[in-house]
């Protein structure tokens, strides 16, 4: 796969992600896909990536991402992007506050055969939880 191809994964992934398309998820993970932010109790491969769309998309349901920076090197792409929702429903344990979130994350992605075989990503939740009253 070329550069570009690779970056349209992960476009493609960010676009399932902002419409709760969870369909799009068998394009573009595999099948047993490692999470590297996997949560304890989490389900492996795409059922788990599944489980926190949901749990996103619960807290947030108007959320979107936009990639700030993408950048491909061979297999590995990484991305730099920002999240926006408003906070409408129970997340992490939080009842809806009805306020705005904007957080940032970088994304890591080591892809094979067009689709990512492993993602790693760090998210801003300190922000995200000053943003919603919850942390100083």
């Amino acid at each position: 796969m070329s550069l570009e191809e690779n970056k349209a994964v992960i476009r493609r992934l960010y676009d399932a992600f902002s419409t709760g398309d969870l369909s799009a998820m068998e394009d573009v993970l595999a099948a047993n896909a490692v999470d590297l932010a996997r949560r304890e109790g989490q389900a492996p491969g795409i059922e788990g990536f599944k489980e926190r769309i949901n749990e996103f998309r619960t807290g947030f349901p108007d959320l979107s991402i936009t990639i700030e920076t993408i950048v491909a090197e061979g297999d590995r792409v990484a991305e730099h992007a920002k999240l926006r929702g408003t906070h409408r429903g129970e997340f992490l344990g939080i009842p809806a506050t009805g306020k705005q979130v904007t957080a940032y994350m970088m994304g890591f992605n080591l892809l094979a055969e067009s689709k990512i075989v492993e993602r790693g990503r760090i998210i801003d939740f300190f922000g995200m939880m000053q943003q919603l009253g919850r942390m100083p």
